[in-house]
């Protein structure tokens, strides 16, 4: 529990009156609600210089931020992967191989980093008769020769070296469900398939996190991080819903309790670490509701992607100034908008601020 004495509390919501970030906007605030959404004011803890070294860990809309990174000109080491010769097997882009999409194997994935955590050969390997399924990486992997996927690794080890030359790392939270090799003491990215669970059905877990897992494994990658000395590091939650559920409840209410449980962990460690902040990606492309998603609810629309991440670099950037551009597209219909308006005084009146006060304090 986190507790303020009552003049803490007023002196927090004067400031968040100051800061035009102490309700949220109405739709008329120009600056704020744009084209179906809400782009909060952000009050960063930290800055990012042009050209800056960002290293980006978590799940697919990871990959997604890192293109229009590049496109504003930071160096994101991620986006040059790439794997040695061909790979048919490959059903996508070679950096979004790399998804960690719980809190377990992003631990690990740092931990390995600093050497306390081995992705030995034989673990998180699955033999079919088509070859062999590396369940660190993407779920949509294919079976391939063993020699190629233990060299993948080789490769992979060889990105993340980068990860503690960065300025910041981000870290985007994905999904709670995560299963559990007990023999191997490891988490997966990708679920054993039917034929390994039947083949010993002590060996894998399906482990649905709480708040307290979640903070307790991303409390221990980030002080990894930190004591290696990056000391900037951003927390996002992934807009992306969950597919599909292990859990015996459906998937919509899976997906709710997943993104309350990362957001109140999230929240909990900004709290906890001065060097971490938040950034509020899932908040601002949920609240476009389904207009932000393609058919399938599922996948973020390019377009809304951009929006949001320029917003997080304005917001970053020492050598820009805290300006939030109308957004470039009409996101709800994918056409060039035309329902940009002129900025409005983001600076409220003394009057104004005082008069908002007197009115909470009624209530």
């Amino acid at each position: 529990m986190q507790i303020y004495t009552g003049s803490q509390a007023y002196s927090a919501l004067k400031g968040n009156v100051a800061k035009d970030q102490a309700r949220i906007p109405v739709k008329t605030e120009a600056h704020l609600f744009k084209n179906g959404g809400i782009f909060p004011r952000i009050t960063p803890k930290f800055g990012l210089d042009s050209g800056a070294k960002i290293f980006t860990i978590g799940s697919c809309f990871a990959r997604n931020i890192e293109r229009v990174l590049v496109e504003l000109g930071f160096d994101v080491p991620v986006s040059r992967f790439a794997l040695e010769g061909p790979e048919p097997e490959l059903p996508m882009p070679a950096p979004q191989i790399l998804n960690e999409y719980n809190a377990g194997t992003i631990l690990q994935r740092i931990e390995s980093v600093v050497g306390l955590f081995n992705y030995s050969p034989g673990m998180g390997v699955e033999e079919t008769d088509k070859g062999y399924i590396d369940t660190f990486l993407h779920v949509a992997t294919l079976p391939i020769p063993l020699p190629r996927l233990l060299r993948r690794r080789e490769r992979i080890a060889e990105l993340y070296a980068d990860l503690l030359k960065s300025d910041v790392v981000i870290i985007t939270l994905g999904l709670v469900e995560a299963w559990y090799d007990r023999i191997q003491g490891c988490y997966l990215n990708k679920a054993p398939s039917r034929a390994a669970v039947r083949g010993d059905d002590t060996r894998f877990e399906l482990h649905t996190f709480d708040v307290d897992d979640v903070v307790s494994r991303m409390s221990r990658a980030i002080e990894l991080i930190s004591n290696a000395g990056v000391k900037n590091i951003l927390l996002t939650v992934s807009p992306v819903p969950l597919e599909a559920t292990f859990n015996p409840i459906g998937s919509v209410q899976a997906n709710s309790y997943a993104k309350s449980v990362l957001r109140v962990a999230a929240g909990i460690l900004v709290r906890k670490f001065p060097s971490v902040d938040y950034f509020p990606s899932y908040e601002i492309v949920t609240s476009f509701g389904s207009a932000a998603y393609i058919d399938d609810n599922i996948h973020v629309k390019e377009d809304v992607i951009a929006e949001v991440t320029r917003y997080m670099a304005e917001c970053y950037m020492r050598d820009e100034p805290y300006v939030m551009n109308a957004p470039k597209f009409d996101i709800v219909n994918d056409q060039p908008s035309n329902l940009m308006k002129s900025e409005q005084s983001t600076v409220p009146s003394e009057r104004s601020l005082f008069g908002f006060l007197r009115r909470v304090g009624r209530r």
